[in-house]
């Protein structure tokens, strides 16, 4: 008898256990971590649900990284000819080698005049850089990308 209630109590503590909401990201604010079940992303604010239903909203400009449905994004410098010299963005992370670590980069860009018919609306585009201990290491372009990609175990199509 004893055995058959340690055993029910043991299983009833594992389905309490399991019942309870896990974090699915965490944001991380001026060097604070939360944990939260849900991120919803706006234009200028992130909305998170924390595990108490508490929902905080804050700011892009003062997150420092996230992760959200398993992928990583880290504020990092911008560095490219077309950056302003302190330029920081939230990049997200792709993959690791060799203790570099490479991250992707979206802009939306246009292009193009509609005096002569040749503007393109409004699309992405992505750029990548490699950092080596949180500093930038190398831009990845068309010149250098048939190397640094494959590196990475990125095959280029």
């Amino acid at each position: 008898m004893k055995k058959l209630s340690v055993l029910l109590i043991l299983v009833m503590s594992v389905l309490l256990l399991k019942a309870r909401p896990e974090a699915n990201g965490y944001v991380t604010v001026d060097g604070k971590t939360y944990f939260c079940e849900s991120v919803k992303s706006g234009l200028k604010y992130m909305n998170l649900t924390l595990a108490d239903k508490t929902i905080l909203k804050v700011p892009f400009n003062k997150v420092d990284a996230y992760s959200c449905k398993g992928r990583l994004f880290e504020k990092l410098p911008v560095k490219c000819k077309w950056a302003p010299a302190n330029c920081t963005a939230l990049m997200e992370y792709v993959t690791t080698r060799g203790g570099l670590r490479l991250y992707k980069y979206c802009k939306v860009q246009e292009h193009g005049e509609f005096y002569d018919c040749s503007f393109e609306s409004a699309h992405k585009e992505y750029e990548f850089f490699v950092f080596k201990d949180g500093k930038f290491y190398l831009h990845v372009t068309q010149e250098n990308a048939e190397s640094v990609l494959p590196f990475f175990g990125i095959q280029i199509i």
